[in-house]
């Protein structure tokens, strides 16, 4: 396994149970069971979705309360 999908897994564990259960539906929709394998671009793309979602999380987390 790529070191990408491995940090993919590992943010995944991360997420609270009601966004895990959203990210298997969308990759569900994106990706239906029995459809092929998942290319190494797309495992890229959708860590790249994930992470920019964290990074802006966090950045909303530091910049405090919205005034």
């Amino acid at each position: 396994m790529s070191d990408t999908a491995q940090r993919l897994l590992a943010a995944f564990d991360t997420l609270p149970e009601a966004e895990r259960d959203a990210v298997v539906a969308e990759l569900l929709i994106r990706h239906p069971v029995g459809a092929g394998d998942l290319p190494d671009a797309g495992l890229v793309e959708l860590a790249d979705e994930l992470f920019r979602a964290y990074d802006a999380e966090e950045e909303a987390d530091t910049a405090g309360p919205a005034r």
